[in-house]
């Protein structure tokens, strides 16, 4: 276990707004979480980054509990980077080598050293070299956007925190961006704590999926057993399936089959979906 809560509740303006809430992000995996808006998602995410004061409960970095003022603000949370909605509003620096270099010369980092994490994490997100020289506000909204997220990843967070990243990006420049995320956090074995109202790319992206509701946490399932299995938690949160699951269950009702895809992706269901049609005359 890595970073973990353990019956933590916050209040703002007298009112629980996070409600008891135990869990844990365990090392290398990607969590996403899931809710109506209003639902607490943002509250989780801010909470693990220390940018909101607990009013009850515990929270803890490999198994120590972390400091905190008489408030309940946390005084320090190490190595998570946090990546809001649109965090190209945040691009600040006269070119793009001098925004990713920012953070690791702030910390005292070597030229060199300071180069070669621009080289890597430039590879790592399809950055050409050429986007270096170039004024970051210059460059279309995808680019922005991955030079942003770039930023974040110099420092080499072990948690990363994504809150709607691929919020104003066309289905492309969304699909692309996720898929390079994915590979960042398996080639690395990062944590992700992703949210999302994109139900399909949670299914397709997520090792773990939490379920909240009013506050509240109602579940923290591995991705295949919540949206093959655990209809009813996501009823109860007021979600509908996924977009190919919805699919799968409707060939259920026509076909009167009983259809146990080995996963909840995308291609493994219509592969499901179409075994069936196949099999039935459809």
């Amino acid at each position: 276990m890595v970073y973990a809560l353990q019956d933590v509740s916050v209040k703002m303006n007298g009112r629980d707004i996070l409600e008891s809430v135990s869990c844990t992000l365990q090392e290398g995996k990607w969590i996403s979480v899931i809710g109506q808006s209003g639902a607490g998602k943002s509250t989780l995410a801010k909470v693990f980054k220390g940018l909101l004061p607990i009013s009850k409960g515990e929270y803890t970095y490999r198994q120590q509990p972390l400091p905190s003022d008489p408030q309940g603000r946390l005084k320090t949370v190490p190595h998570i980077g946090y990546v809001f909605q649109y965090p190209e509003q945040q691009l600040f620096a006269a070119t793009v080598n001098q925004e990713l270099a920012f953070a690791l010369t702030m910390k005292g980092e070597s030229r060199a050293n300071v180069e070669q994490a621009i080289r890597q994490v430039m590879e790592q997100l399809g950055l050409p070299a050429a986007l270096l020289q170039q004024h970051p506000l210059q460059l279309s909204g995808g680019l922005k956007r991955l030079v942003a997220i770039a930023s974040v990843l110099m420092a080499g967070p072990e948690l990363l925190i994504l809150d709607e990243p691929t919020a104003g990006l066309d289905p492309g420049n969304k699909n692309d961006l996720l898929r390079r995320l994915k590979k960042w956090q398996e080639e690395n074995k990062r944590t992700v704590l992703f949210l999302s109202h994109q139900l399909e790319d949670v299914a397709e992206y997520s090792d773990e999926v939490m379920v909240m509701a009013q506050g509240r946490l109602l579940g923290h399932w591995e991705v295949n057993e919540l949206f093959l299995k655990q209809a009813d938690c996501m009823e109860q949160a007021g979600l509908p399936a996924p977009e190919p699951i919805q699919l799968l269950r409707i060939i259920e009702e026509v076909s009167g089959a009983k259809p146990r895809p080995a996963s909840c992706k995308e291609a493994e269901i219509f592969r499901t979906v179409n075994a069936i049609w196949q099999a039935k005359g459809l």
